[in-house]
């Protein structure tokens, strides 16, 4: 069984080329290459892709910038959609047995938030039955992009209508996990969040011969319109210190206890099944501050992976915090009048900005009311 990787705008790229460069690569096909397409308007990110491991018909590099717009990623992509599905549709003929795709893309650029969107929502259309995981990149809170707050708004909107579940990265709170380091480059960052994103793609004895994406799916993003979560991990040769390392990491997502979460998975490379100790399962299970209607909110699994660690995926009512920070801007923003322009010459009209208002407050309000 099988996942297709779509790696979409420069940022997609870049950490899809990471998560190429492990050893196996997780998305390989019967023939050596990968079950993944490339999708970028800068054909000098696209030549960084190993040949060895990427059919040349995987890349799709045919199209204008995106001008760092929703808007203009979104006509764009409207062009080009039936070349990118065919692409697609020619990747699924070649697994034994396609379960979903996985999408990892930016919110703050065109390319990243306008394509991702869009081809989001035409897979979904066309595989219904699939699932559909998007690995979304929230940009930092200072970020170069004007418009990024209207990117995230309405890419957030789109993705809540057609995903089957939403992994939000922050890039600011991966570089705070890493700034006992005195500079930390996007290459360290990358490299941090392909790490958390081994939840999704390891295999491990609870889901042997399964696909893990999907496992992890059915715990975290059962309930369909909370279908946020948060990835992170710890590694180091002491699982004692990785534990500890991992309770302070998911307390900082709850806010401390501020936050319940609704549903976790924790994966270990210990083989000694040491996390399974009920003092160390306890220690876990506290920080995350579970609801009380779930009665098995949490599922702790076991990888032979060598290198010691800990990887976890929760859903958390803080994650409302994180869209918030970028939404409560572009409301500012769309209050002024600011930048709107941008996105009318591309048929976004402020009709599509209030829908996304709505959907972002029926967010929060689906998260306060499971978390009571």
């Amino acid at each position: 069984m099988a996942c297709v990787g779509i790696f979409i705008g420069q940022c997609g790229v870049t950490i899809g080329l990471q998560i190429l460069s492990n050893n196996p690569p997780p998305l390989t096909c019967y023939d050596g290459t990968q079950h993944a397409i490339f999708i970028d308007t800068e054909i000098k990110v696209l030549k960084r892709v190993p040949k060895p491991l990427l059919r040349a018909k995987n890349s799709f590099s045919d199209f204008p910038g995106c001008g760092g717009c929703f808007a203009k990623g979104l006509s764009s992509a409207d062009s080009f959609i039936e070349q990118i599905m065919e692409k697609i549709r020619t990747e699924i003929e070649r697994t034994d047995c396609c379960l979903g795709f996985m999408l990892v893309h930016s919110l703050c650029g065109g390319t990243g938030s306008g394509y991702g969107s869009r081809i989001t929502q035409e897979i979904k259309t066309l595989y219904p039955e699939m699932f559909v995981v998007n690995v979304a990149v929230l940009p930092f809170k200072t970020g170069e992009n004007p418009i990024q707050s209207y990117n995230v708004l309405l890419a957030v909107d789109k993705l809540q209508e057609y995903s089957d579940m939403i992994v939000l990265v922050e890039n600011s709170v991966v570089g705070q996990e890493l700034a006992g380091k005195q500079k930390v480059s996007m290459a360290q960052v990358n490299e941090k969040i392909v790490s958390d994103l081994q939840i999704l793609l390891k295999n491990c004895k609870q889901v042997a011969k399964r696909c893990a994406i999907w496992e992890v799916l059915k715990i975290v993003s059962s309930v369909p319109t909370v279908k946020f979560c948060f990835l992170g991990s710890c590694f180091s040769r002491n699982m004692i210190e990785n534990v500890d390392r991992t309770v302070r990491s998911v307390k900082q997502r709850t806010g401390y206890g501020k936050f319940k979460t609704l549903s976790g998975v924790v994966l270990s490379s210990d083989t000694k099944l040491q996390l399974l100790d009920s003092r160390l399962e306890s220690k876990i299970s506290k920080s995350c501050n579970f609801v009380d209607w779930n009665p098995f909110p949490v599922e702790f699994w076991c990888s032979q992976d060598k290198k010691q660690g800990i990887n976890f995926a929760i859903n958390n009512e803080g994650i409302v915090e994180s869209i918030l920070s970028e939404t409560d801007t572009a409301l500012l923003k769309y209050h002024a009048g600011a930048y709107l322009h941008w996105f009318s010459q591309y048929n976004v009209e402020k009709d599509q900005f209030e829908s996304a208002f709505e959907t972002v407050n029926k967010i929060v309000e689906d998260y306060n009311y499971s978390c009571r």
